[in-house]
């Protein structure tokens, strides 16, 4: 077999690899599968073959395992920042109801209405960061984005921006805090 020239970072098109290796079907009247490895002698074909099957089970299995654990620490992962999201915004509620509280205390009425009415919002929105799971979370967001993209579009720039900034004081933080350390 000749190996052919192979352009840079592609496989070669008009390769000669050997043989196409045949499959293994059952037939369709339920008779014996057909031989996988036909060049086997037929002593050994039968326990090459349970040997094969049986190493594919193990990789097989371990392979749902490692998928099974996976999804079980995302899973995990995911519950526990919901609900630290959710503690949060039940923060963020208080501290609007408490502004609400100061400034009816300094006769702004308005105002206050205005911090009560946030207070509430953030109080639902903590409630049923608790209350659903991720699933019916993600649900939720994809019926919305489908009936209000504008808005969906309009928050996630805003979180954007948000992120953006807190990325660009964290890092003036970190440079901030190694010149200390220096001086």
């Amino acid at each position: 077999m000749t190996m052919p020239d192979v352009p840079s970072g592609r496989a070669p098109i008009d390769a000669d690899f050997g043989p196409e290796p045949t499959t293994t079907f059952p037939a369709a009247t339920g008779a014996e599968e057909r031989d996988v490895f036909p060049e086997v002698g037929e002593g050994g074909s039968g326990k090459a073959r349970a040997q094969m099957r049986q190493v594919k089970n193990q990789v097989v299995d371990q392979a749902k395992s490692s998928i099974r654990q996976a999804r079980d620490r995302a899973t995990s992962s995911l519950t526990e920042s919901r609900f630290q999201a959710a503690e949060q915004i039940g923060g963020i509620a208080t501290a609007f109801r408490r502004t609400g509280e100061h400034l009816r205390d300094e006769n702004q009425a308005r105002v206050a209405d205005l911090a009560e009415s946030l207070a509430e919002q953030a109080e639902r929105a903590s409630s049923y960061l608790r209350d659903r799971d991720f699933a019916a979370v993600r649900q939720d967001l994809e019926g919305l984005a489908r009936r209000q993209p504008a808005v969906v579009l309009g928050v996630g720039f805003a979180l954007g921006l948000l992120g953006a900034r807190f990325f660009k004081s964290s890092e003036r933080r970190q440079s901030a805090g190694g010149h200390d350390a220096g001086a």
